[in-house]
This record gives C-alpha cells, structure tokens and sequence, in this order.
C-alpha cells in the first residue's frame, strides 16, 4: 500500500516534505516502545474503549485523600467502587486486587489506606515526579546524561495568602541554587496571592519586584556547560487563565526592561487556543527586538527572550467561567482553529528576523506539528534558538525518537526540552488538578495523544490526523486574531431590542470583566468623575412629592466619603450629598397621591407597563459608571462588589414584568394590582434591592412609595431617575428620604398602604408588624449564614471560598458567612488554620478609591453587637486573628476571626454584619447541621465536601433559603439562585426574590375561567388519595339529579369547583412544583430551584367561608404534604361543618386533625414554638375575616397569616403552602464535568 504522504502529491513541497517526515518518525517511535510502555498503552486504549472509567479513577483520586484519616479514606475509595464499579481498563490482576480490597480493605483500612497511595504514586511515577532531593537529583542527572534539558514545574497546595507566596518564592530560590536544576517554570498566582486585574498596576510593581528577586537568583547561580561557558538559569513565566494573562506579559517586559536584567534570558508562555495570542506574540516579538537591538554591535543592547507556544490546557475552566459569568468564551471554538493559530504563531515565531529576538519553544507531542517545525526551521535555516518542548513520562517513545533526530553531532545535548512536574509525598494531594488536566489531555477525542498509545501509518486514526493537520495549515491565514471578548463599558451602545421585551428567553446581564483594559480605564474615569476632594462641591437634592418640588425649607442630611481618613466632624473633604428630607406632612401627602392615582399608573396594562420598565432597565444599563461611583462614595462599596449589583438590579427589572407576563400566557388569570406598595430597602445593597422591590410592585401596575436607608438616600435618586427617565410617572413611584423617627412610623403604619417589601433586620420587620399587625409585609430579614467545612473538603478551595464569603463588602452583606463550622479533624488540621488565616490576613483593606482593596470601609462604626463581637470574648474562645481597627478611620476595620467559638454563644447566635468570623469545632456532619439549624435563623448555607453522600444528608436536612455546595455563599443571581429565607430569615410568604412567583404576590387575582389542567400521571405518585377522593366527587356528581340527589343541590357547584382545583392543584404540583427545576443549566454548575412544604398548616374556619373556600385549602395543603388540620370556632354549625363530618368529609381529612376552639385559644397557640405542634403558617379564606387578636399574636413571632382568597388555579393557590428553596452547586472539577462530559 502507498503511503499517505505518496498520495499527496497535489501539496505544497513543504507539506509533502513534512507527511514524509512525521510517517518516518511514526514509524521509528512504534519501534522504540519499551514493554512497560506497550502495556501502559494498552491500559490506556482499554480506558478509551470505556469513557465512564475516566470519570471513575478522577473521583477516586480527587475525593479518596481529602481526609487524613485512613478509615475515612478507605471508606470513600470502596464507595466510589460499589457506586460505579470497578474500572474495566485496569488490567485483570488489579482488577482482582480491588474486588478484594471491597470486601477486606474497611478491615485494615491503615494498610489499605498506604498500599492505595503508593499504588497511585507509582502508577502517576511518570508524569508527576518525587520531588525528594534523592529522587529528584538522580532524575535531572539521567536527563542531563541523555542531553535533555528539563523544565521543573513545583506543583503544590494553591497560594491563597501572601505568607504562602513568600515560602513559595523562597522554594522556587532554593530550586535555582540547586546545581542539577537548570530551568523552573512559575506562574505569577504562586508568587503574588489574590490578584485582581482591577488593580493591574500596583499587582505589576508587586510581581515585579518578586520577579526579580528570582531573576538575580537565576543569574548569581549560573549553569556550567559543557564547552566551558556560563549561562544564567532560566526562569521560565507559565501561562494561566485569561485573567492573568495581561498581568503576566506585563510583568515580564517590565521586569527583564530594567538595566540589571538586559542580559538575563528569560521565558513566557503563550496559549494558541486563545485568538489574541498572536497579537500578544507580535507585542512580545515588537518590544524584543528592541531590546536586542545592537547587541553584537555597540554591546548595548540586551540578551533575546523565550516564548514557549503551548494550544492551551485550561480550556475546560475557561468554558465554565464564560458559561457562569456570561462572557463570551476566550478561547476558539473549534480545535481545528487553535491548530492554526498553533501553525501560524509557529510561522511568525519561525522567521529569522523574530527568533533572533525571541527564540522559539514548541510544545507539542503532535509529530506532524513537529515535524513541519523541523522541516520549516531547515527551510529558513534556523539553527539556533528553536527547542522542542514535551511533557515528562508522555509518549516518551515519540520524545526518543525526536532525541534520536535531534542529536548535535557527537554531542549530547539536543534542542528537546522535558516540561516535568514534581511533588513531594505531603503535598501529592495538590497535584491532582494536574492529573485532571493531564487525563483529559489524553482523553480528548481531537488530540493528538489520544491517538499516540497505538497508532500506525496509514489507519483511520492516522488519517483523520493527517486531514486535522492539513485542514488547520490551510485555515492558518484566515482566522481572526481578535479577542473573544470586546465587552467596553466606556464605548458601550445598547440596542433597543436587548431584554426580555424583545427576547421571550431570560438572561442575566453579564458583569463588567476586569480583565479587559478598556474596562480598567472606563473605572478609572470613574473614579476621577467621583472621588471627592477639596474641591468638590456638595450635591444637593431637592425633596419632590409626587411631581412637585418641596420649595419650603427642609431639615438636610450630608452624606461624607467613608474612605475619607478623618471623622465627618473633623473633615477637610467637604460633603458629597445633601438630601432634603420629608416631613410627616409631606409622608401623608405623598401617601394620599399614592391612593389616589393621578397618573392613574393602576389602570395601566402590563403591557404599557413591560415597555416602560423595559426603557428603566436600558437607562440603568446606561448609568452603570456613575452607580458604582455614588455606592463608592456613599456607601463604601468597592468597584468589583457594586458592579454585579447593577447587573442584578437590571435582572431584576427585565424579569419580573417577564414572569407575570408568562403567567397571564399560561393561566387564565387576571392579573389586577394590590394598591399602595411601601418598598424599604436596607443600606449594604443599595442598588439591586430596592430596584428589585420597585420593578415588582410597579410590573403589577400598583403605585409606589420608594423609601431608601437613611445611609444611602443618594444611590436612591439614581435609581428613581432611572424609572422616571423611562418615562414612568413622579406619581407612580415617589421618592421618600425621610428619617426614621415619626415620619417613616406614619409611613409604614398608614393604613392607605397595602403592602410592604421590607429587607433589613429581623427586629426591624417585626416592629414593622407590631406597627401594624395587618400588614402584607414581605420581609427578607438577617441571618447567621455558616459555611460546614467536612474533612471530604477540598481544603485549598474550601479557604478561597470562605475568603470571599465571609469578608466581600467587608462582611455587610445578609448573606456573607459569620459562621465556620469545622469537623474535628478539620478543625485540628494546622496547615488548614495557617492557610486560613494567612488568605485572611493577606486581604487589602483601605480606601474603595485604591483598587488593589478587595475590603473598603464599613458604611458606618460598628453597632452594638458588632463592636461587643470585635471587643469580647467568651469562655473558650480566643484570637486567631484579632480584630484591629484603621487608626485614621474608624470606619475601617480589617478581618478577624474568632476561634474555639461554643454552641449557644453569643458569636453562634448572633448576626454581626461585619468582618468577624467565628469559628466552631463540630464532631460529625450531623453534629454541625444541628450547630447551623440550632439558630433561629435559615438565610444561607454552606457546605464544602466532594462526598455525594454528605451533600445528600446535608441537602436534605439544613433548613436554610439559599444552599451552596463547593462554592461561595453570596452573589446570588436573580431565577439563577432565587433569594430568600426560612425560619426568622423571612417574614411573610416567603416567596424569593428572583424567583418565577415573586412579583405576583403584589397582585390581586382574579379567576375568569376554568384552573389550567393536564393529564395526571395514572395514580399520581404525588397524591393518589386527593386524585381518588375528586373522581369519586366527579362520579357521584354525574349521578346525581333532582329525583336521585346523592350530591345536595346547594353544595354541587362548590364541590364541581372543588374537583377542578384539585385536578389542577395536582396537575401544577407534578409540573411545576413537585421535582426539581434548573432553568439554565450551565456548565459545571447546578442551580436548582424547589419546593418544601411549609410544614404544620392550620385551616381556620369562618362563618363566611364557602365550602369550596374550606375544601380546597385542605386539599392544596394536603397536595402539598404538609400536616394539616382545621380549626373553627365552638360556635360553628353549617354546610361547611356538616360535609366535614360526613363520609365525604371524613374521607378528604383522613390525616387531618380536626381542633374545636376559639381565636383567643388559637392566638395563644400561634405563640408555641415547640417543632412538632407549633402552627407554621396560619390560612384564612379572606383577609377580612382574620380577628386583630390574631394578626397581633401572628406578629409577635412573625408568621405568616395567609388569607388570599383561595383560587381554583393551582398554579397560585399551591403557593399558600410551599416554600421555595434554592440550591447552587459547583459541580466540575478544575473545569472537569465528571459524569456530565460522557
């Protein structure tokens, strides 16, 4: 048979030239195969045979060793095993060993604990080497024997704090004064921690100072060679994310420009999968070729540069990241386009004139990409400064052969370089991310070494090769070089037709991305246009109620920088608000324009309404700048903490008129508004909050009092102008900044107000309903959010999320962790403590106006329980890190933790609202799910474990709103992670922000026509008893006539009204409310959104209440299985009492306990708070027929009366007794989707 390459003679010479030399090289590397290698191959073509085995040895290494604890090892390695068997690629003999290992490892798990790592150590051997001096130094010997040179990359636990950075620096400058190493890569994350593109250039001079000091190390430690000169070492910059890959470039030219270095060569790293690549090589290729200018010559000029060309080994987590944060992927789509990138950045790097300055490192083990290098370099005569760079222990076959090619002469040495990766035994566990990446690298149905174990000239597989290499040379001219990502906030023009108005699909609107440069400098304008200074002049703004301007005088409050160094008293930078503020004359008046509707906004369509609201989402996109700028200054909040903010505000405006409109489609309601709605936004999100609560109130046509924290009045006239700027009337939503004495007490007290959206303190909300017990008050109130730390957790990124969890907006957000709590073996780890409180104390905190501050000031001096958090402690507790307070501004707090922190104490229940983290020792999972559920509250919750098994029981039993497993516990996106609480974290409905029920419950509902229903599943799972007890009703219906009245008259229609609300009810339980819903389904992370029942629901029963009032609350309650029972007055006698104690009745209450007594003897039960018989939520038929006395008991404790009028459209009426709970879950690993990627 003829080759390939004899049939290609259409090609281009160098083509030919290049199919020859790669079928040679092929040919060669198949004879070179060792017996051990031939084995590994064949393991390894079986592993490829059987996809799902991949999955099963990555959850064996990634979750088996988290724990120091050999049972606890032993224990989730035979899990792993009998939950998805035994891997079929093992060769027999092993496979044996495991079938073993199920049945007698639990019996001598320290044994089998040993024998298991130092069975994956030796099999890893080859690739991830011992990073023991012995070991290590005899490797790097054989190699330099054998004339290869070696690159070593340290693997190791992530560099999280500066103290760890540091002792990473040092261990890289011991490596260079090793005499057998020659060559290190870094990157810039493990000598700088916690690198934010937003401050690119104090992180520049940071890592150019620490740079340095490797460079001079490089240098005073110079390489002997073998013809007698000396060569500095070489420190060689590894690429990483798109997010440092700016950073890093930077750095490098910036460092090697100054005096000291012109003489150093030195490296960098640059992907191909990345379009932009190549411009940053023409950048690289530009500036070198200026600094070598001259050199030969005058002696002036400076030594030439490395570009190692790598296509790019993080494009898994590049994905998850664009998916997560709606950006554009930075990487191309297809790997036959980074193939030619590949090529053409080889052409460009490969021309004389370049590798002069900058020579030339390809890395690839793909032999037709080496092989044209080698034809291409002997094409243009180059002959120095080309290198070829492959992985340690991969295809080492193909690695002798080029060995073989490459040979100088009677040299030893050979332009091949070995990117090596070691690790000593401690820190193996930090090198599974590598082993990740490596795996998948093998796996990839596109590259090349998937192919390698086994391949010969002239298979299919060798042909598909051939055509991928010859398809991505002929595109290599035609792909663009420009980046994926063109987000500028500064130049940004918004189409009209962007939102749901225009698009039937939701999207969150993206943040703005750091990384980009134009979007670094639109901050800095930013920050020019509102940092105040001496000579800023105060701002002021007038009062409006309703469309008129208060001219009367008006008490004024000033509102000061909290970056600002000195007191406001002390101030020598003047006020940068002044805020007229409304009177209780002016309260009443804006309230009665409210009432009476002049703009008569309540006889708006939803439609009329969608448009306008729209228009406010597009002005808010608009002034995005100048609301980062007017939280800096009011509120303290950083650039990077406000900014996903407005992306949640826009959210939130774009999707609430969303979701009503898809229930008017989807039901037969009538959609009415409630009124007068009241919104009270809190201080700490003074954006997204109350823009939340405006858009749904007004979405429901009903006419708004907006009435912003006295803290941050200002971000609430910007945000008001956005709506009024759209066109929505003064009258339809009026500015009230009032204080919050008399005048915000008639404002929530005034009996014209319908409802009230509250966010702030639980105490609050509950003098809200002592105000006015009758309120329809929909509260989203504090929480002592915990995060559980399991000895399952990834510990490295347990710490990162904490970080950020626990001290973003300096700890002043209601969802941000105030609570670590810690299994034992945790607890006691050292390491875990020392990395923990390094990341802490390695966190920036200053000025807002610095962007290098991840930590701004608090928006005012601690409160009460704050300050006896930061200034006492109690039995058992000490100072891991103590609390410390700016003495310029005593505003400015840094992070402190407490540790040794007892159940039941103050720390354990109180919410702080600041940078104070408490740290609790718990014995078992179980015993810290009974730590986090023992406070009265249920906000957020947190759990770090890689085992399904612990995010199972823990799932099910956490009574928190808002789950997060492996991930941050803030930041929640609106219908992505829906927000709202459970226990004394909601007060109200309960119904989340964000979420597809929200808004709706600011309406009143009408039924026109017949409940939406669909077929049931036959004997529906779900309530086979209420689905048997309305087919019967519907057949002795059918059956009855006047002669034959097995159904009295008088009650037939409510009970034919009754049917249908059950079959509907039903029908909306399976569909809607039953399962589990993930409404985007991104890449490497679940959101799912579901609902629990409320738990004891008691139906009260009034005189006025219809039998279909009364039958269909049990019925929906029971649907929903919570426990129910009925209560009704001793007095009570009519048709509704008479068909509950009859057969019929008796067979719908089966399990529902009937109570006899009166609302005094009721109101008292409501104040039972014992789990098993207090009451959870209360439902009347009408809220006219709820006594005060109960409104007022109710309220004591903050429950929940619900008295809408029950609906026969299931849809809605099932809301009466469920909660809504949401669950968000990163679920990759290093970008890996396990499972999901077969």
């Amino acid at each position: 048979m003829n080759s390939t390459s004899e049939q290609k003679t259409d090609l281009p010479e160098i083509l030919q030239t290049t199919l020859a030399l790669a079928e040679s090289w092929q040919n060669r590397a198949n004879t070179l195969r060792t017996k051990d290698e031939l084995k590994q191959q064949q393991m390894m073509r079986r592993l490829l045979n059987h996809p799902s085995d991949k999955t099963v040895v990555m959850h064996l290494v990634d979750q088996s060793f988290r724990s120091g604890n050999p049972s606890r090892v032993v224990d989730q390695f035979r899990y792993l095993l009998e939950h998805h068997g035994i891997p079929r690629f093992f060769p027999q003999v092993e496979q044996w060993l495991l079938k073993i290992f199920l049945h007698l490892g639990k019996f001598v798990p320290q044994i089998s604990h040993s024998q298991i790592l130092r069975k994956i150590r030796e099999d890893t051997s080859r690739t991830i080497l011992p990073e023991e001096p012995e070991i290590l130094n005899a490797h790097l010997k054989k190699r330099q024997a054998e004339g290869v040179q070696v690159n070593l990359n340290h693997l190791g636990e992530a560099v999280l704090g500066d103290a760890e950075a540091l002792n990473r620096l040092k261990h890289y400058g011991d490596s260079l004064r090793n005499p057998d190493i020659h060559t290190i890569s870094i990157k810039i994350s493990n000598i700088v921690a916690q690198l934010h593109p937003l401050g690119f250039e104090n992180e520049i001079d940071l890592i150019c100072e620490r740079l340095s000091e490797l460079y001079r190390i490089a240098q005073e430690n110079p390489v002997l060679h073998s013809d007698g000169t000396r060569h500095a070492k070489f420190v060689n910059l590894d690429m990483e994310s798109y997010h440092d890959l700016d950073l890093t470039m930077d750095a490098f030219m910036r460092t090697l420009d100054q005096t000291e270095f012109k003489n150093l060569q030195a490296g960098i790293v640059l992907q191909a999968y990345l379009p932009d690549s190549f411009l940053r090589q023409q950048k690289l290729v530009k500036w070198a070729k200026k600094r070598v200018q001259n050199a030969g010559t005058t002696g002036t000029g400076g030594s030439p540069v490395k570009m190692r060309l790598v296509k790019g080994a993080n494009l898994v987590m590049e994905a998850v990241e664009a998916e997560v944060s709606g950006w554009p992927l930075t990487v191309f789509d297809s790997k036959i386009e980074t193939d030619a990138n590949f090529k053409r950045m080889l052409e460009f790097g490969l021309q004389p004139e370049n590798i002069a300055a900058v020579h030339f490192g390809l890395a690839s083990h793909n032999l037709f990409d080496l092989a044209y290098t080698h034809v291409l370099a002997e094409e243009r005569g180059i002959s120095e400064g080309l290198i070829f760079e492959m992985l340690e222990g991969m295809a080492d076959h193909v690695r002798r052969t080029l060995q073989e090619e490459k040979r100088k002469g009677d040299s030893k040495e050979t332009n091949l370089l070995l990117y090596t990766p070691v690790t000593s035994q401690d820190q193996f566990i930090s090198a599974i991310a590598y082993l990740v990446r490596r795996l998948d690298e093998n796996t990839s149905p596109d590259n090349f070494l998937r192919h390698s174990f086994d391949i010969r000239i002239g298979t299919a597989a060798w042909k598909f090769l051939e055509k991928q290499f010859l398809a991505a040379w002929h595109l290599k001219d035609k792909i663009s070089s420009e980046p994926r990502r063109q987000q500028n906030r500064d130049k940004e023009v918004f189409a009209e037709n962007i939102g749901t108005l225009a698009n039937p699909i939701f999207r969150n609107e993206p943040d703005t991305d750091w990384v980009l440069p134009e979007n670094r400098k639109w901050a800095n304008k930013i920050r020019k246009k509102w940092q105040p200074t001496e000579k800023s002049k105060v701002k002021k703004i007038p009062l409006f109620i309703g469309n008129t301007e208060v001219k009367a005088k008006r008490k004024q409050q000033l509102f000061f920088d909290p970056s600002q160094p000195s007191t406001p008293d002390e101030a020598d930078i003047p006020a940068v608000f002044s805020v007229a503020l409304a009177t209780k004359t002016d309260v009443i008046k804006a309230v009665k324009i409210a009432k009476d509707d002049p703009s008569k906004w309540r006889h708006t369509t939803l439609a009329e309404r969608y448009e306008l609201l729209s228009g406010a989402a597009h002005n808010m996109r608009k002034k995005r700048g100048d609301l980062i700028g007017a939280a800096a200054v009011v509120c303290g909040k950083t650039f990077y903490e406000t900014d996903p903010e407005i992306s949640e505000a826009i959210d939130f405006i774009e999707y609430y008129p969303h979701s009503l409109s898809l229930l008017e489609k989807q039901t037969s309601l009538k959609l009415l508004p409630q009124g007068v709605v009241l919104v009270i936004p809190p201080w700490n999100f003074p954006i997204a909050i109350p823009t939340g609560g405006v858009a749904a109130a007004l979405a429901c046509g009903n006419t708004v009092l907006f009435k912003p924290s006295p803290l941050a009045f200002p971000l609430g006239v910007e945000i008001a102008n956005c709506f009024w700027d759209a066109g929505i009337p003064r009258e339809a939503l009026q500015l009230v900044c009032c204080e919050d004495g008399e005048p915000i007490q008639t404002l929530s007290g005034h009996p014209d107000v319908d409802a009230i959206i509250f966010t702030g303190g639980t105490q609050t909300a509950l003098k809200l309903l002592e105000k006015r017990p009758d309120a329809e008050l929909s509260a989203e109130t504090g929480g002592k959010n915990a995060t559980i730390v399991t000895a399952m957790a990834d510990r490295d990124q347990t710490i990162e999320h904490v970080l950020h969890s626990a001290f973003s907006h300096s700890g002043q957000k209601c969802s941000a962790t105030s609570l670590l709590v810690l299994e034992r073996e945790v607890y006691e780890d050292e390491t875990f403590r020392k990395q923990l409180l390094d990341a802490i104390q390695t966190l920036k905190v200053g000025s807002v106006w610095n962007f290098s501050n991840k930590m701004g000031p608090l928006i005012r001096e601690p409160l009460a329980d704050l300050r006896k958090g930061l200034e006492t402690l109690e039995t058992g507790e000490s100072w891991a890190l103590a609390p410390k307070c700016d003495e310029t501004n005593p505003k400015l707090w840094h992070p402190a933790v407490k540790w040794g922190v007892r159940r039941g104490s103050f720390s354990h229940q109180t919410e702080f609202f600041g940078p104070l983290l408490s740290v609790i020792r718990a014995e078992s999972l179980e015993d810290a799910i009974e730590i986090v559920d023992d406070t009265a509250y249920g906000l957020t919750s947190g759990l770090e474990s890689l085992d399904p098994r612990e995010q199972k029981i823990w799932m099910e039993k956490i009574e928190a709103g808002n789950l997060y497993i492996n991930r941050v516990t803030t930041g929640a996106v609106v219908l992505r992670q829906s927000f709202g609480g459970m226990g004394l974290s909601a007060i109200g409905a309960g119904i989340k922000a964000g979420s597809p029920n929200y808004a709706v419950q600011f309406c009143k509902i009408e039924e026109s026509e017949a409940p939406t229903q669909g077929p049931l599943r036959e004997e529906s799972p779900c309530n086979a008893h209420l689905h048997f007890i309305a087919r019967n009703w519907q057949n002795q219906l059918s059956l009855s006539t006047d002669s034959t009245p097995k159904i009295p008259v008088e009650i037939r229609h409510d009970l034919q009204k009754t049917i249908q609300a059950i079959y509907s009810c039903l029908f909306q339980f399976e569909k809607e409310f039953s399962g589990e819903q993930d409404f985007f389904r991104l890449r490497g992370q679940d959101n799912l959104f579901r609902y629990l029942p409320v738990g004891n629901v008691t139906v009260r029963l009034h005189p006025d209440d219809s039998l279909f009032e009364t039958l269909i609350r049990i019925a929906a309650a029971l649907i929903a299985k919570c426990k129910v029972e009925v209560s009704f007055p001793p007095e009570l006698k009519n048709s509704v009492t008479e068909f509950l104690s009859g057969t019929e009745g008796k067979r719908l209450c089966d399990s529902v306990k009937i109570c006899t007594e009166t609302d005094e003897e009721l109101a008292e039960r409501l104040l039972i708070t014992n789990m098993t018989s207090k009451i959870d939520r209360l439902r009347y038929a009408h809220p006219d027929r709820v006594p005060q006395t109960i409104h007022q008991a109710a309220a004591k404790l903050g429950k929940h009366v619900s008295r809408h009028i029950p609906l026969a459209e299931g849809r809605i009426e099932m809301l009466r007794y469920l909660r809504e709970q949401s669950i968000s879950i990163d679920y990759h690993r290093y970008g890996n989707l396990g499972e999901r990627e077969i």
